[in-house]
Formats: structure tokens, sequence, C-alpha cells
């Protein structure tokens, strides 16, 4: 994909030693091309593009020259000047008009992935060894084989979305009032090449932790609002876990 150096692509320097944004970066790796910023005031490096919007302006700037008091009607001479210059232009090729050219071309081509929502932050995290990366104040996990290893950390409007090898590893609110945000599943799984599994929770662990991932409440216990508790209630909830030992 030929850039000519957008602020969008290109954060510094220009053309063999232009410096790419992250953000770029890693929407270029998502789409599957790679960038070639143009080189600064040098035109023939996109000839190609230069002489169609030549040919573009041609054909289309007599439509300005008329006053034109609603937008359907220009909209309507505009359609129906682009179709007779498909029409006429020609596939260099194919030697086909280029709308039957690309009519041609288009099963060929790959489909164009989804992107998911827009974000404005980009960068990039190492997992550390407890599973967790660090990002914007808080800490979020990520599956447990990805323990040691670089992942691309993208904030959208709501979501924290940590992807690895070009999928979606992970996806956690933003901007909320927890510091640490964990998904138990992140810890579960067969061992890899690489990284050994999580120990699984004991019979103590497994009794406090639901079945899904959310807090045990023992039915003795009085409501989480109630601030008093009854001394009988710890012991014998003490005695139950002596018991199952």
């Amino acid at each position: 994909m030929r850039v000519d150096n957008l602020k969008t692509a290109v954060g510094a320097r220009a053309g063999p030693t232009a410096v790419l944004t992250p953000a770029f970066v890693a929407f270029a790796r998502i789409c599957g091309f790679v960038v070639d910023p143009c080189r600064v005031r040098t035109p023939r490096d996109k000839r190609k593009v230069e002489r169609h919007i030549r040919v573009l302006n041609e054909s289309l700037a007599p439509l300005f020259r008329r006053s034109w008091t609603e937008l359907a009607p220009l909209q309507s001479a505009l359609g129906e000047r682009l179709q007779a210059l498909r029409q006429r232009l020609r596939c260099p090729m194919t030697g086909t008009p280029v709308t039957e050219a690309w009519q041609r071309e288009r099963p060929t081509l790959l489909p164009l992935p989804m992107l998911g929502a827009l974000f404005d932050v980009i960068t990039a995290r190492r997992v550390q060894r407890d599973g967790l990366l660090s990002f914007e104040g808080r800490q979020y996990s990520v599956p447990f084989a990805w323990i040691g290893r670089d992942v691309e950390v993208i904030g959208t409007a709501h979501h924290v979305v940590i992807r690895g090898d070009g999928a979606t590893l992970a996806r956690h609110p933003r901007h909320t009032a927890q510091r640490l945000l964990l998904d138990p599943a992140h810890y579960q799984g067969p061992s890899t090449a690489r990284v050994l599994a999580p120990v699984p929770l004991g019979r103590r662990g497994r009794r406090q932790v639901g079945l899904g991932g959310g807090v045990f409440v023992d039915p003795r216990l009085p409501a989480p609002g109630q601030v008093a508790r009854a001394l009988d209630t710890y012991v014998a909830l003490v005695d139950d876990a002596r018991r199952a030992r």
C-alpha cells in the first residue's frame, strides 16, 4: 500500500526512513498489507494516482461549472459521468473496460476483516508471570499461554481489547472503578510447550469460588449489606473446613 506520508500512517520522517504510527501498523497487519510511504516531493512515486486524479478532474469539472439548486440532481449527474468514464477507460492488463475487469477481479479478492469498534489508543505490553498486563493504571488478565509474550492493547470507547497473532485474546471493560479485572477462564486449560498451566483450585478454593466464576455465598451468612455477623457463623464455617480436609 503506497501512502503519501499522511499523519495517520507516518509519525516521523518519510519514504524509506518513515516511522509508522503503531495504530496504522496494527491496521495494516489486520488487513494483510505492507505499507510503502512515498518519498518527499517525488510525484513519480505515485504517478498512477496523480494521473487518475487528473482524469477525474477533467471529466467531472464541467459539472461543477453549472449552478445546482439541489444535491440529488448533482449526485445523479456525477454517477452517470463516472459510469461512462469506467466504460471508456481500459484496464492495461486485460484490455477490457475498467468495470468489466473489476467484476472479474472481485471474486479473487480477500474479504475485508472485521476491525471492530474504533480505537483511540494502541500500545504493546508484555504479559507478566501472573497472567496480567498493565494499561491505564489498571491490570487486565490474559490467557496464561501468553505469559512472557508481547501483545497489542487497543483502547476503544468501552473496552480494552487485547490481541495477539492477529486474533483477539481478551476483552475487558474500559475506564472502570476496578483496578484489577480478571477472567477466571484465562487461567484454565492444558499446559503449552513453553508455559505450564496454573495449579487448579483445591477443595477450599472451589468452595470460595462458584462454578460460574462468581463468589460462592454460603446461605448461613447474612446479606452483604449487613455489617454485624454472629461469631457462631464463622465458627461453623471453620469447623466445616476442618472436616473437609
